[in-house]
């Protein structure tokens, strides 16, 4: 009667278990068709949307379509799983995939609105426009190896511009053999800025809030400069690239000068922070700058290859700001047909400054390749997120996101080649011989009991 006893309760508690295991997992099961929560696990937390983010959809309560032009089983996996907690983030938020060959004619409406698409790419719809984002802008690469996701970039700022009831201009200058980048405009159409090219004129309508001019190669005409000082002098503001060059431009210089920034005509090297076994390609230091504030939490570099440096004149009427300097250790070359990399008598000692802003009005770079595609796109460098900082800083009256791009790489495990071997044999033949040991032993002891 006791053996019975005790057999029935155990039956009963083994029931029990099952009905509570069994209603957890119902449980569990409802939450996960109302809520899908999903745990990000990932070394770089790839699926965890930023402070920014969730800001900025906070802040506007229109309602929003995300029109993904794919079916939903084929688009990357970890892209959906993002669209996803997106999604949740609001109510009014809406994400739709929308197989472009079962159902073209949407595909074809938006098109027709002015919407640059095409299979796999997505479309933000709000309440005053629309905003399309080719699926080549999420992925970013290092050449041919894909290194990060700039899809929470892309949507928040989508999301703010189709939904702003302003959108500020850019006007790229054009006339002067200018070089700007596919990824320096990004930049700007990533802020919202409706982006223009065109040569420096008297604006009919409303000026451009920014302007740029993208390392010139040859110089501008006394008459564009007046312009040019016009436009600053009514509130405009203005973005100069410039790069170590043979040809003399002694109206840009003279114009930059009036602002206390004056080019050097040299080739700056740091032999203690250089990128790409060059000291050609110089890493800068943040000064303490507030528009260098981002980086004290994130501790990314800019990178400049083939930088001239920059005199800050003191000026009563027009307050310099060094942005980017470099060590004491750097040195520059006035002779620009150099033939060795080393430092020599003659040469310029540092530290040099390399990047400033004047009157937060001007903002002057000694180098063209700052704002280089390949650099600007490397998760691993600080460009975009400098010169978006630059951008907030210039305006203000935009929201300005800058949101780092999340990383595909994983670091590896600080483990040598016979520590992996080592490991491999222990997992794979010392604990299942463990494992049947322990196992035999105690059959063999119940055996005897």
């Amino acid at each position: 009667m006791k053996k019975m006893t005790q057999k029935s309760l155990l039956t009963l508690i083994l029931v029990l278990s099952l009905c509570v295991f069994a209603l957890l997992n119902l449980c569990a099961q409802a939450i996960d068709r109302r809520y899908h929560p999903a745990l990000d696990l990932t070394e770089g937390k790839l699926y965890a949307l930023s402070d920014e983010t969730r800001r900025v959809v906070a802040d506007l309560t229109d309602e929003t379509t995300v029109y993904v032009f794919s079916p939903q089983e084929e688009y990357p996996a970890m892209l959906r799983e993002m669209l996803r907690r997106y999604e949740q983030l609001s109510p009014n938020i809406r994400v739709a995939y929308v197989d472009p060959a079962a159902n073209p004619v949407l595909l074809t409406h938006y098109q027709q609105m002015g919407a640059e698409l095409s299979a796999a790419d997505i479309l933000v719809e709000g309440q005053r426009r629309i905003k399309a984002i080719a699926y080549g802008d999420l992925i970013l690469y290092d050449g041919n190896t894909p290194k990060g996701i700039d899809l929470e970039q892309k949507l928040a700022s989508a999301h703010v511009y189709v939904n702003s009831a302003y959108t500020p201009r850019v006007v790229f200058t054009t006339g002067h053999g200018e070089r700007p980048t596919r990824a320096l405009q990004t930049l700007f159409t990533d802020h919202n800025y409706t982006l223009e090219t065109k040569a420096i004129a008297v604006e009919d309508a409303a000026q451009p809030e920014i302007m740029v001019v993208a390392a010139p190669t040859y110089d501008f005409t006394v008459e564009d400069l007046a312009l040019l000082d016009a436009y600053v002098a009514a509130g405009g503001k203005l973005m100069v690239f410039v790069e170590p060059s043979s040809a003399e431009m002694p109206n840009l210089s003279g114009f930059l000068q009036q602002w206390g920034m004056a080019v050097q005509h040299n080739v700056v090297f740091e032999p203690k922070a250089f990128a790409a076994g060059s000291q050609h390609n110089i890493i800068p230091m943040y000064t303490s700058s507030a528009v260098n504030a981002y980086f004290a939490d994130h501790p990314v570099y800019v990178a400049m290859p083939s930088a001239s440096s920059i005199t800050v004149e003191g000026l009563a009427a027009h307050r310099v700001e060094p942005l980017l300097r470099t060590t004491s250790d750097a040195y520059a070359k006035t002779d620009l047909a150099y033939t060795s990399t080393q430092q020599a008598e003659g040469d310029a000692p540092g530290p040099f400054v390399v990047a400033a802003l004047a009157g937060e009005s001007v903002f002057l770079a000694g180098s063209r390749m700052i704002y280089a595609d390949d650099l600007m796109s490397v998760e691993s460098y600080g460009n975009r997120m400098f010169l978006a900082q630059v951008l907030s800083a210039l305006w203000q009256e935009t929201v300005t996101l800058a949101i780092p791009a999340k990383s595909l790489e994983n670091a590896p495990l600080p483990i040598t080649g016979e520590q992996a071997q080592t490991l491999a044999i222990v997992l794979a033949v010392v604990l299942p011989l463990m494992a049947l040991a322990l196992g035999t032993a105690v059959r063999l002891r119940r055996r005897r009991l």
